[in-house]
């Protein structure tokens, strides 16, 4: 992967982090031990040459086969302290994936994670919450999926009864009743799932996370995220609430270019809308201007209508649109990239760069024909070897990615202590 260039203020940023190795993870130490992670994680990033933000943090990662095979002995390892955490005397887990797929690639995801946990010394059956199913993993490997009972206050399948539920299911349609009050650790929390999750909350406490590092450090805060702000009670289908959403998109251009001129950018800036709620890369759109917000075709009007598993699509987040400088190698050519980075508990055990040929640098890359290029990671928090400028760059990586799932941990503390 070739190393893009960086602007002078991020190549400070990246010097410091790598020269206070010591200090950094100090810090994210004393953090996750005041507020727990959740049980994984993933994040997207973006690289620009001018900062490195988080552009979506996932806490039901779905990509756990895209992760190198190295990696797998640490992400086992860091598997079994989490599940420890939570269960010390795990030995049986229920892994819960989505409800109503035949998708391939997340048939993959199941495989691996199931692979992960029992590497982990933990027995792993899988459940759907939507009934049994046998299903294949693109390898041939046979998925028995089992349809999960409720007894008591505890979730079993026949006469398996586990520690710990570990969902892999983003519960976009709301908390089933088989899931609520259980007495055995959910992990992550049901609280989490998108039918309450809110990425604008996600990102004014990733906001606060990065305001105090880069004050530690003695660089902008600017160089480590996107600014954001959200609009709600719109419907495109019906056109309704679309001036609100223009002057909050107007507002938040303003915005970027204000910190260009303050920083020398001189690209032209944008913004991609998101719907506040959601994943799968659905609900995602780049526009240019506010004017844009009334001149969308049908299709594009259609697309930010309906989320995953029909839900309605009626509050937006409006993010500062960041281009990427990383790229891949495809089919003979070349094709824009984002880092993604995979976090169990506080450790991160690997990542991959998603690409795609057929999108641009300013497009949203998860979508049809994109590709995953594995990102290893030798250890959880590494220190990059003297000189080796490439090693710097992923190490600043997983400490970015590390502040997002900092910022996870206290939106999962706000929303379970109900602040």
């Amino acid at each position: 992967m070739p190393d893009p260039k960086l602007s002078a203020p991020l190549k400070y940023l990246e010097r410091r982090v790598a020269e206070n190795f010591a200090e950094v993870e100090a810090k994210l130490r004393a953090e996750f031990a005041r507020t727990p992670p959740p049980f994984y994680c993933s994040c997207d990033l973006r690289n620009n040459g001018e900062k490195i933000a988080p552009v979506d943090t996932n806490l039901f990662p779905g990509g756990f086969n895209n992760l190198p095979p190295q990696s797998e002995p640490l992400a086992a390892e860091a598997m079994k302290r989490q599940i420890a955490e939570w269960c010390p005397s795990a030995k049986r887990a229920l892994l819960i994936p989505e409800n109503h797929t035949r998708n391939i690639p997340y048939l993959d995801n199941v495989a691996a994670l199931k692979r992960l946990l029992e590497s982990a010394g933990i027995e792993t059956r899988i459940a759907r919450l939507d009934g049994p199913a046998e299903l294949s993993a693109s390898d041939g490997t046979v998925l028995e999926m089992a349809k999960a009972e409720r007894d008591g206050d505890r979730l079993t399948v026949g006469d398996f009864v586990p520690c710990a539920v570990i969902l892999n299911n983003d519960l976009s349609s709301g908390v089933p009743r088989i899931l609520r009050g259980l007495e055995i650790p959910t992990l992550p929390d049901v609280a989490m799932g998108w039918s309450t999750r809110r990425k604008s909350a996600h990102f004014h406490h990733y906001d606060r996370a990065a305001e105090e590092f880069a004050r530690m450090l003695g660089a902008d805060p600017w160089l480590l995220r996107a600014e954001f702000s959200v609009c709600g009670e719109i419907d495109f289908g019906r056109r309704e609430g679309l001036e609100c959403l223009a002057a909050a998109v107007e507002e938040t251009l303003s915005q970027i270019r204000e910190k260009y001129r303050e920083h020398g950018v001189e690209d032209a800036p944008f913004v991609v809308l998101k719907a506040d709620a959601g994943t799968y890369g659905m609900g995602v759109m780049t526009v240019r201007s506010a004017e844009e917000v009334f001149t969308l075709n049908r299709r594009q009007r259609q697309s930010m209508t309906v989320g995953k598993e029909g839900g309605r699509i009626r509050n937006v987040l409006i993010q500062e649109g960041i281009r990427t400088i990383d790229g891949a190698p495809l089919n003979g050519g070349r094709g824009a990239a984002e880092p993604v980075i995979y976090m169990i508990g506080d450790s991160v055990v690997g990542g991959f760069y998603r690409a795609n040929a057929a999108r641009g640098p300013d497009e949203n890359l998860n979508r049809g024909g994109m590709s995953f290029l594995p990102l290893p990671f030798e250890t959880a928090c590494a220190p990059p070897r003297p000189g080796g400028e490439k090693g710097a760059r992923l190490y600043v990586y997983g400490v970015v990615a590390r502040l997002a799932l900092l910022a996870a941990a206290r939106e999962i503390r706000a929303a379970v202590d109900g602040n």
